[in-house]
């Protein structure tokens, strides 16, 4: 446990860290902050703090810069300070009114929009596939041999696909109301065995639906693993704790596989509050320096997918944080007018 004036210090000393990225020393607290104390109490306090694990020297004679436990005091100090102000707020809600609606747009420019409030690595996991219902089923002629199967689902997404077929003899009319009466509201699981229930007086026909519907099916069951959207990930190169081009390139290329950062963002799936992980608190030896803040959107109350942001431990995390739920909060609301 910390008394008063170690807890006071330690905050400062991580604020001014976070602010300058130089290590801290008790000259520079003294001057800049009202601590009441001398720099010797102060230099004294950093030393035991060091002891305790919140402080570490980079080299001898130097300042102390914050660990990851350090981090952590912080984020639970600040938890309840705004990060965003009533004018920011008020243009994302005017930015997520006008955004596309459909779901893809309104992901991709979530991305956008969260890693430009941030400076940080955003990312945008989209729903499953796999937990989605079919709303509705268009079937468009774009040649005799080619049919464009779009596919409309609960959750407001929009899946497409060109599908080759048999020239002439097929009345897509028809096949297009008979899937959609026979599979709306159905999963892929369901869709997948009604296959060899349906027949149509012409062969041609009754092939094509039964192509549709595995068409249907394989779309719905698509692995997850690419369903991400990235923003910002070049503005990490601006960051001092990642001038090492070894450890940018590792991380880069960890960001490129889906399932890598569905495992780092795994654990706020379905949760109604925003996730923090700091440092060694990741599982994961990319990101042991970096700190990841997650939440789910939802849609009635139903996890659909998670955003975050990826950044160094040294970020602004009253405004990291609120941007993530403010950003989510907005997001869940859109799709939720997209639903309806």
């Amino acid at each position: 446990m910390l008394d008063a004036r170690k807890k006071a210090i330690l905050f400062v000393a991580v604020q001014e860290y976070i602010l300058t990225a130089e290590p801290v020393s008790s000259q520079k607290l003294v001057e800049k902050y009202q601590l009441g104390v001398s720099s010797a109490t102060v230099r004294n306090e950093l030393s035991s703090l060091e002891d305790l694990g919140y402080l570490r020297q980079p080299h001898t004679s130097a300042g102390r810069i914050p660990t990851d436990v350090a981090y952590r005091f912080y984020v639970d100090s600040t938890a309840d300070k705004p990060g965003l102000t009533i004018h920011e707020e008020k243009s994302i809600i005017r930015l997520f009114s006008a955004l596309n609606r459909e779901m893809e747009g309104l992901l991709q420019e979530t991305t956008r929009i969260l890693s430009k409030l941030t400076n940080y690595i955003a990312v945008v996991m989209a729903p499953s596939y796999k937990r989605s219902l079919l709303k509705h089923v268009d079937l468009v002629a774009l040649s005799p041999r080619h049919i464009l199967l779009v596919l409309i689902t609960d959750k407001g997404q929009v899946l497409k696909r060109t599908v080759g077929v048999e020239s002439g003899g097929q009345n897509i009319d028809i096949i297009e109301h008979l899937l959609n009466e026979r599979l709306q509201g159905l999963g892929p699981p369901e869709i997948s065995s009604l296959k060899e229930g349906i027949t149509l007086p012409e062969p041609k026909s009754t092939k094509l639906i039964h192509t549709l519907i595995d068409e249907i099916a394989d779309i719905m069951m698509s692995e997850d693993k690419e369903r991400v959207f990235l923003g910002g990930t070049t503005s990490i190169l601006g960051q001092p704790e990642f001038e090492d081009l070894h450890k940018v390139q590792s991380l880069l290329g960890s960001l490129e596989h889906g399932y890598r950062l569905l495992q780092w963002l795994e654990d706020s799936y379905g949760s109604e509050k925003v996730i923090v992980r700091i440092g060694s608190e990741n599982a994961d030896q990319e990101i042991k320096d970096c700190s990841v803040i997650a939440s789910s959107y939802q849609i009635n109350g139903e996890g659909l997918g998670t955003l975050g942001i990826i950044g160094p431990m040294r970020m602004n995390y009253a405004r990291a944080i609120s941007s993530v739920e403010f950003i989510a909060d907005n997001l869940s609301k859109a799709l939720n007018e997209l639903r309806s």
